[in-house]
């Protein structure tokens, strides 16, 4: 339970249980934060992203909070929106069960910072929607991404609360050491290690390349196109074991690490790492299942120690010997272009299940 005080009577909705209402700076951030004067983060973690720093629109919120012209701040201020599973007046009172603020967390993080370096509410006030949305049903989600849709944010933010997201957050953390981005910039503001801390839109090209094993895919297209309704649907499906997520990451973590090292003896061919470390990716699938067309489950059964920097060495062999094999056809092509290209990927495919020493089965 969370209590909001307010300064006038709230106006409630004729159709099922919400109110609006205006709280005074100093109640809002009483309602935010705990006894100890610490931001209770609880309530923003069906937010789809997190507090965004420094940006044009933020410095614009702290500005109008610290102006000292009398104008109240709610007429420069979109407010809150506040989702709940039950509200009720008591006194001058808004009686909240399971609050979370679903819009507005940049705003509310400029109040906190505000009241922390010692402002004034000076008898201000913020706009606040609460919103009592049924429990069983989809209204939560549709609420979340409706009052978000306007504002301008990452690939695939407003996919941010889905269940899915949530279990892959969770499984990464435990199992796998990755701490997954499901709401832009949670894990760097809270200052865990970068090398660690996964995107959506990252997850979505490694599943791509390793998974899919569409590597021109994974290179040529935007955050915005990979994370489409068409292309989200194949990598974030419920059908999917939540470990062979992991299994992506680690796959691509272990082949960064190895053309990191390899790239300073021998540079490669148009000096950009992502256009050999998608197609190793594809290729590994097939030679560590030793399979033509490795499902998810085959790739999920994979000894990752059979990864090692011999296996590495030779397939970025072979990949160099494809590269160089079409620029000696198109030397216009370039690296970039080649590696984006569908036919690239078929040749590649072709080369590794070709070769012997790679005993793909059939």
């Amino acid at each position: 339970m969370a209590q909001l005080v307010f300064t006038e009577t709230p106006m409630s909705t004729s159709l099922g249980e919400g109110y609006v209402c205006l709280a005074r700076l100093d109640e809002y951030y009483r309602f935010i934060t705990s006894d100890n004067e610490a931001l209770r983060l609880e309530l923003f973690e069906s937010n789809v992203r997190d507090y965004a720093g420094s940006t044009t629109v933020n410095n614009a919120i702290g500005e109008t909070l610290r102006s000292g012209t009398g104008e109240d701040f709610w007429w420069f201020n979109n407010g809150v929106t506040v989702v709940a599973d039950a509200a009720q007046i008591a006194g001058k009172r808004i009686v909240i069960r399971e609050p979370q603020i679903v819009n507005g967390l940049q705003t509310s993080h400029e109040i906190y910072s505000y009241f922390q370096n010692g402002g004034q509410h000076r008898d201000r006030s913020l706009l606040v929607k609460i919103v009592v949305a049924p429990e069983s049903g989809t209204a939560r989600d549709r609420i979340i991404r409706a009052t978000n849709s306007q504002t301008q944010l990452p690939a695939g933010a407003l996919r941010a609360t889905e269940s899915i997201q949530k279990d892959i957050e969770e499984s990464l953390s435990h199992a796998g050491g990755y701490y997954y981005e499901r709401r832009a910039s949670y894990y760097r503001n809270l200052g865990f290690p970068l090398d660690r801390v996964v995107s959506m839109a990252r997850l979505a090209r490694e599943f791509t390349a390793f998974v899919l094993r569409e590597p021109h895919t994974a290179l040529r297209h935007s955050d915005a196109l990979l994370l489409d309704d068409q292309h989200y649907a194949q990598i974030f499906s419920p059908r999917h074991d939540l470990d062979i997520y992991r299994l992506c990451l680690d796959v691509h973590t272990r082949l960064r690490t190895f053309l990191t090292h390899y790239a300073e003896d021998r540079p490669l061919l148009g000096d950009s790492l992502e256009n050999w470390l998608y197609p190793l990716a594809a290729m590994s699938a097939y030679t560590l299942t030793r399979l033509r067309q490795p499902s998810p489950r085959d790739l999920l059964n994979i000894d990752l120690g059979h990864l090692s920097d011999n296996l590495m060495f030779r397939m970025t062999g072979t990949l160099e010997q494809s590269f160089k094999s079409v620029l000696r056809r198109n030397k216009a092509g370039g690296v970039d272009r080649i590696a984006r290209t569908p036919d690239f990927t078929t040749k590649l495919r072709q080369a590794v299940v070709s070769q012997s020493r790679y005993h793909i089965e059939g």
